[in-house]
């Protein structure tokens, strides 16, 4: 039972802000019991009626067991309506508290698998409220059982104590079953996460899986895993065969061996017929109450290793991990400064030893083969990754000093593919800021206001809906305005321009022009058009900043900064031609 005891603690562990509402499903559970044991008793007095040929009698009974349902009914009403207020709750917080985690822990993928999270956010929340429904009805047939055995006692020891007996073989039996139905259950999980994970990256990378005809080859390695999951299936089915078709025979033996006693008692006059119905009433109450329980910790068993599931995420923390600061000072310049800045990628240098300065309205642009370190910076400003020592500086004051709230509303961007929610248009707007006429000004800022309203519901045009309605470089747009309704001073742009049109790429560019006036802006790019609007360039090469300046002078002096120009546009005129 100790257990059964820890996996209830440990729920209460993740989330326990409904204690008043648990109290009441004890109560409303320990109701219930009581009075479904009441009945029998309105059974036997009617017997009793009749043997004595009192029909007034009956009467009494029959309204003793209108009562007695009355009671039965009106708990069992009370028990649906706490376990509904729980299930919402259990849901819906710990789900939220799964997707803070998420969020907030950018190496949490080191440790757990896409698949595991995303089955454990959709599947295992929904089953911890029955981790108390099954602690409680388990706890409450306990205490049913109890109340049996006493009235069994009052009536024959003999009987009383062979109940007992019984009742603790099959106990015992059917919990060291459950361990191992548990074991095994525990088993397919790990093995489902696997095949849940390949799935995601199947999904996610269905273009490449179709043209390489790899489905074939990745069957085969997933085979694998599918017979591992096939042998933990056959030995949790095995136990639960014996489970529901070996053990409980040891109990159907003893209810006919005991049942020719009572009728014995009878017929030598030691016990009246209504004691005989009462007790027979009351040990088939026994093997009820007792499946009904063991099939709630079997249950809670197996409920132990979602809670353990979501406990072990919910409980994660990332190694070396930054803390933010206490600064709240949200009047940010957005000079931006890297300082000696290393830092090393599972024992390979990343960055060596990078220096420079990014000042406020300019356009600053970060260019480099590919590999040369260039995105790590990016993601170095956005607290994706730490660096190993040096300092990264925002207007003189080191980025792990600043506070969550201002550092992330002063530091925001776009990346390569533009990332929207299936939602309206206003809806992914207001994820960010929800006056509907400050989205209408970013909007008219980047130049898409206008598309917008031409589409048939304008700002409640759902993308998920109508994914058709706008192109890549259209989201690119919406995306950029949304970043500016952050409010923030730096702004980030990472290969903003690769997937989108030319057309699209030039509006870009001018919209760059126009934010330099009021932000600081840093982009990384391999595009010549994007190049020329710098008006700083830092060069990166093998995780060195091999040149950096003012643009005309860094093309002068740069040879790799002319290559990636000169080679881009030779490409592109080779593309074209």
């Amino acid at each position: 039972m100790k257990r059964y005891i820890n996996t209830f603690k440990k729920l209460l562990s993740i989330a326990n802000d409904k204690y008043l509402v648990i109290i009441q499903m004890f109560i409303s559970s320990a109701l219930n019991n009581i009075s479904s044991l009441l009945p029998p008793i309105a059974t036997a007095g009617i017997i009793a009626m009749i043997t004595d040929s009192n029909f007034a009698g009956i009467w009494y009974y029959v309204v003793l067991y209108l009562v007695f349902y009355g009671a039965y009914f009106g708990s069992l009403y009370w028990q649906y309506y706490t376990y509904t207020v729980l299930a919402d709750y259990y849901h819906l917080e710990v789900q939220r508290l799964l997707f803070e985690k998420v969020a907030n822990n950018e190496t949490i993928f080191d440790r757990f698998s896409k698949g595991k999270i995303l089955d454990t956010c959709n599947d295992d929340v929904r089953y911890l409220v029955d981790v108390i429904d099954c602690f409680v009805k388990s706890t409450m047939n306990i205490f049913k059982l109890f109340i049996i055995f006493v009235i069994f006692m009052r009536y024959n020891v003999i009987v009383a104590t062979v109940v007992l007996l019984v009742n603790l073989l099959y106990l015992r039996l059917m919990n060291d079953n459950s361990k191992m139905v548990s074991k095994y259950y525990e088993g397919t999980r790990k093995y489902e996460d696997k095949v849940g994970d390949t799935l995601t990256q199947m999904l996610a990378n269905l273009q490449q899986v179709k043209t390489l005809n790899i489905m074939p080859k990745l069957n085969k390695n997933l085979d694998k895993t599918r017979v591992k999951w096939k042998e933990q299936y056959k030995l949790k089915r095995k136990y639960l065969t014996a489970r529901y078709a070996v053990i409980p025979t040891i109990v159907y033996i003893v209810k006919i061996l005991l049942y020719i006693f009572l009728a014995y008692l009878v017929i030598k006059g030691k016990m009246t017929l209504d004691k005989l119905v009462l007790l027979i009433s009351y040990f088939e109450m026994t093997i009820t109450c007792n499946d009904t329980m063991l099939d709630n910790l079997l249950n809670l068993s197996n409920y132990d290793v979602r809670v353990n599931r979501i406990k072990t995420i919910l409980e994660y923390t990332s190694q070396g991990e930054f803390e933010f600061g206490d600064i709240d000072n949200d009047y940010i310049n957005g000079t931006v400064e890297f300082k000696d800045v290393c830092f090393e990628l599972k024992g390979n240098k990343i960055l060596d030893k990078v220096s420079f300065k990014i000042y406020p309205n300019e356009i600053n642009a970060i260019v480099g083969h590919s590999g040369s370190g260039k995105t790590t910076i990016v993601n170095l400003l956005y607290r994706l990754n730490h660096v190993k020592s040096g300092e990264i500086l925002i207007d003189n004051e080191s980025i792990y000093n600043y506070s969550k709230n201002v550092y992330f509303s002063n530091v925001s961007g776009v990346y390569q593919k533009p990332f929207v929610f299936d939602m309206s248009i206003k809806d992914n707007l207001s994820l960010v800021d929800v006056d509907i006429q400050n989205q209408i000004e970013a909007c008219k800022r980047v130049g898409i206001h206008e598309f917008i309203q031409s589409l048939p519901k304008g700002y409640n045009t759902v993308i998920g809906d109508e994914v058709h309605l706008l192109s890549e470089g259209q989201k690119q747009l919406l995306v950029i305005a949304r970043a500016l309704l952050s409010k923030s001073e730096i702004l980030l742009f990472d290969e903003v321009t690769s997937n989108i049109d030319p057309t699209t790429t030039d509006k870009i560019a001018e919209i760059l022009k126009d934010l330099k006036a009021d932000h600081t802006i840093i982009m990384i790019t391999h595009k010549p058009e994007m190049m020329e609007i710098a008006d700083r360039v830092i060069v990166m090469d093998k995780g060195k900043v091999v040149a950096k300046g003012i643009n005309s002078a860094v093309y002068t002096k740069s040879p790799i900064y002319r290559d990636l120009r000169n080679r881009t546009f030779a490409s592109i005129s080779n593309v074209e031609s």
